[in-house]
């Protein structure tokens, strides 16, 4: 009798505690994140930019050696027996203080003179390395000189090219390199200031989310607490918005006080140089060439807009020297004293700040913010739609008898698997699209080449093996997938993929790390086959259910964030370490796989629906699969709409890496392409769809006019070959691709083999034709890239052309159809 009374006591309780816990946990949990990651990228953006304004200085003191070579080789010295270059590379180091080592290398990369450490000490007589070499001449081809991060030896590089002055032909590279430790100075105090900053905001923000968690619940007409989902993506938003505007404040004042702090050293060289010459007796009326010096600084240091010598009034030497533009509004003016010549003039030097060069930097990080804000969201949303799902039971069950019970425990443990489904989906996009962004890049920073393939087609090849192992993967799990439990073939994919991710990190070998992509791609493929097992399984209990649309759902929020992500952390701490966070990831989808993704409804339930799924076999299986692919429309279908557009859809994850960073691009804009064409494919997908379903059109006009807009991008960007134009044809594929793969699923429904054989086999075709295009599409693309701009239009050309002759088959078979009928 006392029974019940106590239970009616014990639930409202255990839902508080239980609706506290889903609301506000994994807020808290969320916000702590974005807000640590948000940080994290202001700070890695703000040590870049700073380490590009510190060696832009180091340009101008590293040019003045380079000069000195040159003009000793016009006269007949040569680079590899060069007396005084030791004398000329310690005064280089007494101009930059900072670095830690300088040294001249000769064309095939041998080192010829090296003082100091990091790479240089002891190394007079070795080799650059195979990257460094490759590196050096196609940036010599384009640029003087160019610098970069080296995230494993943890130091900056400035390379410089020496020519002969008598052709322009490259005959050495000046070296200096200065540790990690010199850009701290810089950074210390934004960093402080960040993390008051950040730490600040995230404490209100917890405090807030408590006070909502904490609310009674709404009652009929009354003020109460509001949806936690929606609260707390409100919160998580709110702050997000107020670390990025004023982060922005704090970067730009950060990042201004660097430009004059960088702007001394050049200050300090001109003075040392002047002062020479001042102080053999020249004066300041009889200089000639300043302009000229001025002129060649200013090329160096992108942030200088103007240099001149100011002179008082009165002065012999009226009015200015200089050379660039004056300043305008907003710039910054920086004047120093010089040395006093014999007619007592003692003029100043000006050095005009570009506020437009220092804008365009700042626009970046409101890019990151911006792209921050959106995948915090997205991450927030994910993980609260986890936790609150397998919380429900907890949250909302309310028994009377045992039947009831039964009931409310099965559709929990189905509720269960689908969260577990969506969010495991998730983990997996999201690790093995960690590294989407420079997978192709990777290849050419090896030392050894690849069977002597040019850089394009070597950066094909990993992407390709991937997507062909995946394909195979595919084939292979259709066979297994009978005789092993789904939780088996998924834990299994995820192993070998953390295996893959592991050896990817690590090796040196470019052919281990194509073998190490192609165990990644046969991976993560195994593991999504597991997952389609635990859907058909579900599917057995509940027909209705939505299991796609969570698939679905998890996998383009994974692949969003996933490139985003790994895209940002890669400038901050190297591609190599972001495979390895790649394999945790991937390890931690395996500990949520066998802890928190549950059966759908208990072993009793599967069993009693097994025997009767188990004795009716696919609708693909009714016929052999030759005769499928002797019905000459589906093999059209295949081989010029399926291939092709997912070939053409490879421009994204192979071509547009290796564009961005030919461009000097960090791996920070791919992410942004990635978000841009995920968001297309997830808000305009399925209002485009809509809009085609409710329209009536033949199925095959959206599928030819997703084709052309494909078409469409690709030519823009040959006809641009920019930055911008490259976006803009992301823009249009992502356009494409948000309708067009539900209309090419819906065409295939609609063609006769599908009506003779069923959706099933068909359907396996189609999804491995898309592979063996992905397949086929960095290999286009490499030959592309080797051909220029015209590649580019070809393979758009070509695009079009496949789908107009598919239209123009698909126009005659319609008409052969009524006549087949009449004579039959």
């Amino acid at each position: 009798m006392s029974g019940p009374p106590s239970a009616e006591r014990t639930r409202p309780v255990q839902r508080k505690t239980g609706r506290f816990l889903a609301t506000f946990l994994p807020s808290v949990l969320l916000i702590v994140a974005a807000l640590v990651f948000s940080a994290g990228i202001n700070l890695g953006t703000f040590r870049r930019d700073c380490g590009d304004a510190l060696f832009s200085t180091f340009s101008v003191a590293g040019r003045k050696v380079v000069t000195s070579i040159e003009y000793a080789v016009k006269y007949g010295k040569t680079i590899d027996n060069f007396f005084g270059m030791e004398r000329a590379l310690n005064q280089l180091r007494t101009y930059l203080p900072q670095a830690d080592g300088v040294a001249v290398a000769l064309p095939n990369g041998q080192i010829a003179y090296a003082i100091g450490t990091y790479g240089f000490k002891d190394r007079a007589g070795d080799r650059l390395s195979g990257y460094e070499q490759r590196r050096t001449t196609e940036e010599f081809k384009r640029n003087a000189s160019f610098n970069y991060h080296d995230t494993d030896n943890r130091s900056y590089e400035l390379y410089l090219a020496i020519r002969d002055p008598s052709d322009g032909r490259w005959i050495g590279t000046l070296m200096i390199a200065a540790s990690d430790s010199v850009i701290d100075e810089y950074v210390r105090a934004f960093e402080r200031h960040t993390l008051i900053l950040v730490g600040t905001l995230g404490a209100a923000a917890i405090l807030l989310l408590g006070g909502l968690a904490l609310l009674p619940e709404r009652g009929r007409g009354g003020l109460g607490r509001p949806r936690s989902g929606r609260a707390a993506l409100a919160v998580a938003a709110l702050v997000q918005i107020a670390v990025g505007v004023t982060g922005y404040g704090a970067f730009s004042d950060a990042y201004l006080r660097t430009v004059e702090n960088t702007t001394g050293i050049v200050e300090n060289i001109v003075a040392t140089d002047i002062g020479s010459v001042i102080g053999r007796g020249a004066t300041y009326h009889t200089f000639s060439g300043i302009d000229d010096y001025f002129r060649e600084i200013i090329g160096i240091v992108p942030h200088f807009k103007g240099m001149s010598l100011a002179v008082p009034e009165g002065a012999d030497l009226s009015g200015s020297l200089g050379s660039g533009q004056p300043a305008a509004k907003g710039d910054l003016v920086t004047g120093r004293a010089l040395a006093t010549d014999a007619d007592f003039v003692t003029p100043t030097l000006r050095i005009v700040i570009d506020s437009d060069f220092i804008q365009r930097n700042m626009l970046e990080v409101v890019a990151n913010n911006v792209t921050i804000l959106i995948i915090s969201l997205m991450f927030i949303y994910e993980l609260h739609a986890f936790v609150s799902r397998r919380m429900r039971p907890t949250v909302e069950t309310v028994t009377e008898t045992e039947a009831v019970v039964a009931g409310a425990d099965a559709a929990a443990a189905t509720g269960r698997s689908l969260a577990g489904l969506r969010f495991l989906t998730f983990v997996l996009y999201f690790g093995m699209f960690l590294s989407a962004s420079f997978v192709p890049v990777i290849m050419q920073t090896f030392d050894s080449g690849l069977f002597g393939l040019a850089p394009p087609q070597a950066a094909a090849i990993p992407v390709s093996v991937e997507m062909l192992c995946g394909a195979l993967a595919i084939l292979l799990a259709g066979r297994i997938s009978a005789r092993l439990p789904w939780r088996t073939m998924t834990a299994a994919g995820l192993a070998v993929a953390v295996l893959g991710a592991v050896v990817s990190g690590m090796t040196g070998d470019p052919l281990l790390f194509i073998v190490a992509r192609g165990l990644v791609g046969a991976g993560t493929m195994t593991a999504l086959m597991g997952l389609y097992r635990l859907i058909d399984r579900i599917r057995r209990i509940d027909p209705a259910t939505g299991a796609y649309s969570d698939l679905f759902s998890g996998m383009y929020v994974g692949v969003n964030c996933g490139a985003v992500v790994g895209s940002l952390l890669a400038d901050a701490i190297g591609p190599h370490a972001v495979f390895l966070i790649a394999a945790v990831v991937l390890t931690l989808g395996i500990g949520q796989l066998l802890l928190l993704t549950p059966e759908p409804a208990g072993a009793a339930a599967i069993a009693a629906a097994a025997p009767a799924v188990a004795d009716a076999k696919p609708d693909g299986d009714t016929a052999p699969a030759r005769r499928v692919w002797s019905d000459g429309s589906f093999l059209a279908f295949l081989l010029l709409v399926s291939v092709p557009t997912s070939a053409c859809s490879m421009f994204l994850i192979y071509y547009f890496p290796l564009f961005a960073s030919g461009l000097g691009q960090p791996a920070s804009t791919v992410g942004q392409a990635f978000l841009l064409y995920g968001l297309c494919i997830v808000y305009l997908g399925p209002l485009l769809s809509r809009l085609m379903r409710s329209s009536n059109l033949s199925p095959g006009l959206p599928v030819l006019a997703s084709g052309l807009i494909m078409a469409a991008g690709l030519t823009t960007f040959a006809l641009t070959g920019s930055l911008v134009g490259a976006f803009l044809a992301i823009l249009l594929l992502g356009l494409s691709d948000s309708f067009g793969l539900t209309a090419q699923q819906r065409y295939l429904e609609r063609l006769p083999v599908v009506g003779t054989h069923g959706l099933a086999v068909p359907q396996s075709y189609h999804l491995n034709a898309r592979k063996i295009g992905q397949v086929i599409g960095p290999m286009l693309f490499s030959a592309a890239a080797v051909a220029g701009g015209a590649g580019a239009t070809l393979i758009g050309l070509g695009l079009a052309a496949a789908l107009l002759l598919h239209l123009g088959l698909s126009v005659l078979a319609l008409r052969r159809r009524p006549f087949m009928a009449k004579t039959a």
